[in-house]
């Protein structure tokens, strides 16, 4: 029980110390440096965060860009499909035979000689 509590209060020690040092640190050299290097530095993190808001804003149209474009092609494509499934329903009444296949390479008989791959 007195390691845990030793070393808890080590590592509270120690957190707090840095943090007070590098505090002390960025007010001194706040103090000490010249203006137009503070002005500078905090331009550089204005363009910074400029940037990454651009990026940002970037990734979000491409990603717009995406879904309308995706959403776009699924209506095409179920339109293709509608008319397709419309115009063979028009043709299945047309046909009274059986089917027939074109001759094609390896048919030896005329007709085509449809055989099931079984």
């Amino acid at each position: 029980m007195k390691r845990t509590f030793y070393t808890a209060v080590g590592y509270t020690l120690g957190v707090g110390t840095g943090w007070y040092v590098q505090r002390r640190l960025k007010r001194t050299v706040e103090k000490v440096a010249p203006d137009q290097v503070v002005a500078e530095v905090r331009d550089r993190g204005r363009q910074v965060a400029d940037a990454g808001v651009q990026a940002a804003t970037r990734a979000r149209d491409l990603a717009v860009n995406f879904r309308d474009a995706t959403q776009e092609g699924m209506a095409t494509i179920r339109r293709e499909h509608a008319d397709l499934l419309a115009e063979f329903a028009t043709d299945e009444a047309m046909h009274t035979g059986p089917a027939r296949r074109l001759p094609g390479r390896g048919d030896t008989q005329p007709g085509g000689g449809f055989r099931p791959r079984h």
